[in-house]
């Protein structure tokens, strides 16, 4: 695991610096540490990378004691709820899964547009930092200036990437901001941001090494940059029409970039619960993954790591999947399978019980892990498991457990090969089309307790759009920001119309009165109030279509 990310520096984006550890405490005076001194070796510089990956967990955390809702509040049924693979327990979280009531103020939108930015703007910093002459001469390690300025760029184009897919019109911002006068930027228009992701994107992929040494596990390397790359131009791809793109040269190059990955990265060998697995992290299929801290003891989950504020826990939340008293961070209730995705998976394709079961069935490590294993009403019994069943979800701090030094997998190479199967089939190569979504189910086949092969998933003979779309969803089934992603990007490629779906379709459990879906407002969060009341540049240009 990235030693940095448990032992790190935070650099905040005026300069201000805060240690965060899980192992030790402050031990330099606070007011002593000043930018213009702070790098006094490679160590600082790595720690101020590290900072970047660190600014992370203020997604994936429990986020309890948030800055911007003073009630604190988990931000994953935000990114988790809009879709048709999961669902909840009750009709709590309405914003988002019913999509009732969703507007500029809500505080999980303000939240993860602020949080992103905040890795845009240690990324910004750190950049300007491997520029100046001073740091650049305490880099002692050949190749580790690069290096670091890849990781900066990679990190900076995963927020872009989340921004642009999330609201659209996000400003872009490149420069690290040292004056007042310069914060207010312009929004972005059409494919602006996406294409600054990109760019980073490809500067990264000649930057990153091939890979780190165990110390440094975790960090990402030239495939991670390749593979967001697939991801990127996928994405615009989809779009095209929309924006006034190349569809077709987008799948060509999402295409080179995926022959680019080198072949340390496979998915030969790791059994698809390998991926969700604290014990199997960083494992070869994976490319990128939040490096969650395993704290053997109180870990203050009511802390971020918020500029300004008091430096909290790198561990993330799994509790809006079961009922634990921490679980009030996502609004009272409990997410799991919908009736959709229930339906859908075929009983004997080894990913459905790594990916849910019935809650009965759960184990719970001889109630080490209390919270699991008891029967109940929701989800026609089941619960979602993939990080939470058995030993791999024995990994929570002992004292609150609330966090867990479980790693969530933000880009797996079987996400990736699903994404360019997408474009060779629509580039009329349904041979690698097919040989792509092939592989994965030839992997899920194999992942059985015993490992030996099962019968289903059986092999496609060729495959269409449909077959990729349904193995999206078995593959991807609950994972970080993925199926709605995936959904509206098919929206407005013009494979799927969500204009036409119904609650059911969605996978909408309860009163379908109660779903307001509207597919030209919906398909894009609005932009925060924060941003529109502060930038009077967003606000003269207005929100998303369909918010006032």
């Amino acid at each position: 695991m990235f030693t940095y990310i448990k032992k790190i520096t935070l650099l905040l984006l005026l300069g201000t610096i805060i240690l965060q550890s899980c192992e030790k405490v402050l031990d330099v005076p606070l007011t002593t540490e000043l930018e213009s001194t702070y790098f006094e070796n490679e160590n600082r510089v790595q720690r101020g990378i590290g900072g970047i990956y660190a600014s992370i967990q203020n997604l994936y955390g429990a986020n309890l004691g948030s800055q911007v809702s003073a009630n604190g509040e988990t931000l994953h049924p935000a990114w988790l709820l809009q879709g048709d693979d999961l669902t909840t327990s009750g009709t709590s979280n309405g914003a988002f899964e019913a999509f009732s009531g969703l507007s500029p103020s809500n505080s999980r939108i303000g939240e993860i547009w602020e949080k992103l930015y905040f890795i845009n703007n240690r990324a910004n910093f750190m950049l300007e930092k491997l520029e100046d002459p001073a740091v650049i001469k305490v880099i002692q390690t050949p190749g580790l200036k690069d290096n670091n300025r890849g990781e900066a760029l990679f990190l900076r184009a995963w927020a872009k990437y989340r921004l642009w897919d999330m609201f659209r019109k996000a400003p872009l911002l490149n420069e690290r901001i040292v004056s007042i006068d310069k914060a207010t930027l312009s929004p972005t228009k059409n494919f602006e941001l996406l294409d600054a992701a990109i760019a980073d994107l490809t500067e990264a992929t000649s930057l990153l090494p091939d890979s780190w040494n165990q110390q440094n596990k975790g960090r990402v390397f030239k495939n991670s940059a390749f593979g967001l790359l697939v991801k990127c131009y996928v994405l615009r791809a989809c779009y095209a029409q929309q924006y006034g793109g190349n569809q077709a040269d987008d799948y060509a190059k999402a295409i080179t970039a995926f022959q680019k990955i080198s072949a340390e990265s496979t998915i030969d060998g790791v059994s698809f619960g390998d991926n969700f697995d604290y014990r199997k992290e960083n494992n070869s299929e994976s490319l990128f993954e939040y490096q969650a801290s395993w704290a053997q003891k109180q870990d203050n989950a009511w802390l971020d790591n918020n500029f300004g504020g008091e430096s909290g826990g790198m561990g993330v939340m799994y509790h809006q999947f079961d009922n634990h008293w921490g679980n009030y961070g996502c609004g009272g209730g409990v997410i799991g399978p919908s009736p959709k995705l229930i339906a859908k998976f075929d009983s004997g394709d080894p990913r459905r019980d790594e990916t849910f079961k019935l809650a009965e069935n759960v184990d719970n490590v001889s109630w080490s892990l209390w919270w699991l294993g008891s029967k109940w009403a929701f989800f026609q019994g089941n619960q979602f498991i993939k990080y939470i069943n058995g030993e791999r979800g024995n990994a929570y701090e002992t004292t609150w457990q609330l966090q867990s030094g479980n790693n969530p997998r933000l880009l797996r190479l079987a996400d990736v090969k699903l994404a360019v199967a997408e474009a060779y089939l629509k580039t009329g190569d349904i041979t690698n089309a097919t040989k792509q979504v092939n592989d994965i189910r030839k992997r899920a086949r194999f992942s059985t307790p015993d490992g030996i092969e099962s019968a289903a998933p059986a092999n496609y003979g060729s495959v269409t759009i449909e077959n990729i779309m349904d193995e999206r969803l078995f593959e991807l089934a609950g994972e970080e920001d993925f199926r709605w992603s995936d959904l509206k990007r098919w929206h407005a490629a013009g494979y799927i119309n969500l204009a036409n779906w119904t609650a059911n379709d969605f996978g909408y459990p309860f009163d379908a009165n109660l779903f307001e879906f509207d597919a030209s407002k919906h398909v894009l969060f609005p932009i925060p109030t924060l941003e529109i009341d502060s930038n009077p540049l967003m606000k003269a240009d207005g929100n998303n279509p369909g918010y006032n």
